[in-house]
């Protein structure tokens, strides 16, 4: 499927620039604080070399967990607002059962074969939507061909506006930035 192609570029691009970030980051602070890690060594200011040794180490974990929740944040709104109709077609397509279109055809083993990519992507979305719930609930309603049931789905989860509160943002990494800066900057000013 195309699209969960592009949302893996996207999860991947995504988490590069924010591994590259945090790199740039810290390791610019690194050499420019350099003579407050030096200190520390030398036992003059065990505090604020410490505090500038122990930030420029454990920031950049922190942008690594949050680079992975931004980038899968991303890959999943680019599926869902770019390709909603794709994403409820394969699904339907893939797994559901083509004699019975209510049963769910071997889920895990459908869901195993996908790319890992695809895997993330799918498994938020099945967290987020019953979606075979709702498949389940349509078909009460009346016998849909498969095109039909494809543009209600769509309709039902746009209506219930599961994803609105996914979108991914660019505060995230300025917020990292400033804090990851801002640790070492006022550390050195108030000590």
């Amino acid at each position: 499927m195309k699209i969960l192609a592009q949302a893996g570029f996207s999860y991947v691009f995504k988490f590069v620039l924010f591994i590259v970030l945090a790199l740039a980051t810290n390791i610019t602070l690194l050499f420019v604080y350099m003579e407050n890690i030096t200190a520390l060594f030398s036992g003059k200011e065990t505090i604020l070399g410490t505090i500038t040794l122990l930030t420029i180490f454990i920031f950049p974990i922190i942008w690594l967990f949050m680079a992975k929740k931004e980038a899968f944040l991303s890959a999943i709104f680019k599926v869902v607002n770019e390709s909603m109709d794709d994403l409820v077609g394969y699904v339907i397509d893939n797994f559901l059962t083509n004699d019975n279109q209510g049963k769910v055809a071997n889920f895990l083993e459908t869901l195993e074969r996908q790319p890992k990519v695809a895997q993330m992507i799918l498994g938020f979305f099945f967290e987020k939507v019953d979606f075979f719930g709702e498949v389940s609930k349509l078909l009460k309603e009346k016998d849909y061909t498969d095109t039909e049931l494809k543009v209600k789905m769509v309709e039902t989860i746009e209506e219930k506006e599961f994803f609105e509160d996914w979108e991914p943002s660019f505060m995230t990494p300025l917020v990292l930035l400033i804090v990851n800066v801002a640790t070492i900057v006022l550390a050195e000013y108030f000590l």
